[in-house]
């Protein structure tokens, strides 16, 4: 556990009080513990960057091909499909 806590103050609705009680109570933590572990876990799935030319690579890897030259020939659109995808 981190030794230099920042105290946070925060309003959450009754249901989200709710779902921190009920969480806690049921992993038998603390309802701190429980925000902090959600703040971690919200981080690390929203600020991981994907590589744009690594999921290209793992797409054509996963789908069929026409030609072996294909990706070589079309990775322009390939790319732009990928990056116009990575908002939805």
């Amino acid at each position: 556990m981190e030794s230099h806590m920042r105290r946070k103050q925060f309003h959450l609705t009754k249901e989200d009080e709710k779902l921190l009680k009920d969480l806690a109570n049921k992993k038998d933590v603390s309802e701190a513990e429980i925000v902090r572990e959600a703040v971690r876990e919200y981080a690390a799935k929203n600020l991981q960057k994907s590589n744009p030319l690594l999921t290209m690579a793992n797409e054509a890897e996963r789908v069929m091909i026409d030609s072996d030259g294909d990706l070589s020939v079309n990775h322009d659109f390939y790319l732009r499909e990928i990056i116009e995808n990575e908002g939805q």
